[in-house]
């Protein structure tokens, strides 16, 4: 047998409710802090790029010397040490291009980081709408059913059951809201995973 489901059950369910909107608006609060360290970190990044860039433009003007040098016999300069600047030169330009990709990829991670976190709370301050006036509706329908039960009059009846149903109609106006909220959050999450995927990078040394 299924177990019976009474109005306790579901004035629990919006108390639980609430407990998770508050656990969730926490969630985006500490999220925002790790954005925060984020853009601080893509921050050093982009002074690691240009130092970086400094380094492969002195490395640059050390090969092309070399490169001069090892044209005349009496030079100390051997082929070896031309060939292994010229390498991590190279090198260099591949890591600087990779690093620049992982910027922007990082950069476009932290946008979207940003108005997910806008989404959650959406999506938290409308399921803390759904719970709140999912107590009142409970609290409403016991109140019409303890009417009932002391046979008051017929139109004082009809008006508690109209009343009932005001209440049921912004309840599900509520959820409606909710529901669009869910939809977009899950949306934007789905975005931001896709832009994680985006930050790989083969060679960072």
């Amino acid at each position: 047998m299924s177990p019976i489901i009474t109005h306790e059950d579901e004035l629990e369910l919006a108390k639980m409710e609430k407990e998770l909107v508050s656990k969730l608006k926490k969630l985006a609060s500490v999220q925002g802090s790790v954005i925060a360290s984020q853009k601080k970190y893509i921050d050093d990044v982009s002074k690691l790029i240009i130092t970086r860039k400094a380094v492969n433009r002195s490395m640059r003007d050390v090969l092309k010397q070399m490169q001069t040098l090892a044209r005349e016999n009496r030079s100390n300069i051997k082929d070896d040490e031309v060939n292994l600047l010229d390498d991590l030169v190279h090198k260099n330009d591949g890591y600087i291009e990779s690093l620049e990709k992982y910027l922007e990829a990082h950069k476009d991670v932290i946008i979207k980081k940003e108005y997910f976190i806008i989404k959650k709370r959406e999506f938290a301050d409308a399921l803390g709408e759904v719970a709140g006036k999912r107590s009142g509706i409970i609290k409403k329908a016991l109140n019409v059913d303890k009417a009932k039960n002391k046979l008051i009059e017929g139109d004082k009846l009809n008006l508690l059951d109209q009343q009932l149903n005001d209440v049921q109609r912004d309840f599900d106006r509520a959820r409606d809201v909710f529901l669009k909220h869910a939809g977009q959050f899950i949306e934007v999450r789905d975005e931001l995973n896709k832009l994680w995927k985006k930050i790989q990078i083969s060679e960072f040394s």
